[in-house]
């Protein structure tokens, strides 16, 4: 009975230890502090993430219109290029034809014998002797260029007129200097013409056709063995290459 009322008086013992409570409590508070900084960070990064890539669709859409713009100004400037150069090509072709047809006015025949030239003769490294006889404004005639020329030629000593391309309708002669397609004189003769200009070349038979007479198709001489060459040549314009390699004295 003693014990039993002993018992029933004694303080009943709580559970857990003192302060374990509050520990836990502190703990919740922590992670809940952890959680929102995981989520504020989170947040941050999604936001940081989300302006890098906009700044990259902006850049890619600024790039892309840079480069449109870019290929658009190249475009027009390549377009004005080529339509200079057409327009450049156009007008040279036109002065050209507008010179042939004036040569061919002045000289419906190629002339029988050689007019009289004043003009001081000099002459090239090689032997040919030349006169400048009109002056020209154009580009400069050099090996590897091909050329159109106006010509007619004679024999020295006679003045017996060989050929002419003004017996041939006034159709110019195009040759590619450079390539043997003419004699050694014509090429050395001519070299450095500027365009638009005429000139008489004397070329010794060295340079001409040497010792080799030159006959027509039925056999008739038309240039005798040994003998110098007068041309009167101008160069009209500069050409694309002949079809088919020619002289000047058919």
């Amino acid at each position: 009975m003693t014990q039993t009322t002993k018992n029933q008086n004694s303080p009943v013992e709580r559970s857990g230890r003192p302060g374990q409570r509050q520990r836990e409590r502190e703990l919740r508070k922590q992670r809940r502090a952890r959680r929102r900084q995981l989520l504020f960070s989170g947040i941050v990064a999604l936001l940081i993430l989300i302006a890098a890539l906009t700044w990259a669709i902006i850049s890619a859409r600024q790039s892309s219109e840079q480069a449109a713009l870019a290929d658009t100004h190249a475009t027009a400037t390549a377009n004005a290029a080529v339509a200079q150069s057409t327009q450049a090509a156009n007008a040279a072709n036109a002065k050209a034809t507008a010179d042939v047809q004036s040569l061919i006015k002045a000289n419906p025949k190629g002339l029988d014998t050689p007019p009289e030239v004043t003009a001081p003769l000099q002459k090239t490294a090689t032997g040919v002797q030349y006169q400048i006889i009109k002056a020209g404004d154009g580009g400069t005639v050099q090996s590897g260029s091909t050329v159109a020329f106006e010509y007619t030629g004679w024999i020295q000593g006679t003045n017996k007129k060989f050929d002419s391309s003004y017996d041939h309708g006034g159709q110019p002669f195009a040759v590619t200097l450079g390539q043997g397609q003419v004699i050694k004189g014509w090429e050395d003769g001519v070299n450095g013409m500027k365009i638009g200009e005429s000139r008489r070349l004397i070329i010794p038979a060295s340079l001409g056709y040497g010792s080799s007479a030159q006959k027509d198709q039925s056999g008739k001489v038309i240039i005798p063995a040994n003998a110098t060459l007068i041309f009167d040549v101008t160069a009209v314009a500069f050409t694309q290459p002949p079809q088919q390699n020619a002289q000047p004295t058919n």
